[in-house]
């Protein structure tokens, strides 16, 4: 499989904003530990289908564009960014995604109840009341953060 990667220049085609080479840097300068290039491949797509999922401040360049950047009309600590720009913070969120999915705790995986009791003997289990056990993820969070949109956010026309 190949990464494409929009580097804002709306390339055709594309299907990630960092190379397995940008992501293969990143994790070695902080210790993470991933597999082969074709795995990372898998990882980043698998990444890339979770942040595309996002709602993302401003508007697609162009409506026929492969990925949601480069976007206009967005604001990063009251600058704007450029239409050709593919943001830090966004990569930097891809890369966090990428070492979720290599850690197995991919953004698209099924949670679980907690289990907060056992009992071998006689087959009694209790489960959690809430079924929210998704690890945080706060360098992702921090990284998104600037770049979408609160779900809670009310516009008017």
């Amino acid at each position: 499989m190949t990464i494409i990667v929009e580097d804002g220049s709306l390339v055709s085609g594309a299907n990630s904003y960092i190379s397995i080479a940008e992501f293969k840097t990143w994790a070695e300068a902080r210790g993470v530990d991933y597999e082969s290039d074709y795995t990372v491949a898998q990882q980043i797509l698998r990444a890339m289908d979770y942040i595309e999922t996002l709602n993302f401040k401003g508007l697609k360049h162009t409506e026929t564009q492969s990925l949601q950047w480069p976007r206009d009309m967005v604001l990063i600590d009251g600058y704007a960014v450029d239409a050709d720009e593919i943001p830090a913070q966004l990569k930097a969120a891809v890369y966090e995604a990428v070492k979720l999915e290599i850690e197995g705790d991919s953004k698209f995986a099924p949670t679980e109840r907690e289990t907060v009791s056992e009992q071998v003997d006689g087959i009694s289990v209790s489960y959690k009341s809430n079924t929210g056990m998704r690890r945080s993820t706060p360098a992702m969070a921090a990284a998104l953060r600037k770049l979408t949109e609160s779900i809670n956010m009310v516009g008017r026309a």
